[in-house]
């Protein structure tokens, strides 16, 4: 007799790929745009500036790539919560699984629903 399949993996994946973002490339984004913020004072007409943005936004490689960064920051954010909720000898309850995972669900929807929107140049 075989034991149900467990959907863990699938969270533990999200983990440990949010963890390589938040390791490596959020880094190197923050840089990025520490740097772009120096290098033009003025915001209102910069390269951070919100028209810029917006346009850059409008790439769907670069859109992609900002999805994929905030979602599995917050994928790894929210497990690590999780199970650290666990470590401090809290029970653990479906209602703190539902808001936690579906917190991390809610973000990556948002955020894909806003770039589809800049995207098809809606907003």
């Amino acid at each position: 007799m075989h034991s149900p399949r467990s959907d863990e993996p699938i969270y533990w994946l999200l983990f440990g790929a949010g963890g390589m973002v938040v390791g490596i490339v959020l880094p190197a984004v923050i840089l990025i745009l520490l740097a772009a913020g120096v290098s033009s004072p003025d915001v209102a007409t910069g390269l951070l500036s919100f028209e810029h943005v917006k346009s850059m936004l409008g790439n769907w490689l670069v859109s992609l790539c900002i999805l994929g960064v905030i979602s599995l920051t917050a994928w790894h954010a929210f497990h690590r919560i999780f199970h650290t909720l666990h470590d401090l000898t809290v029970p653990p309850s479906k209602l703190f699984w539902f808001a936690l995972y579906g917190g991390a669900a809610a973000m990556t929807f948002i955020c894909l629903a806003l770039q589809f929107l800049i995207y098809c140049k809606l907003w």
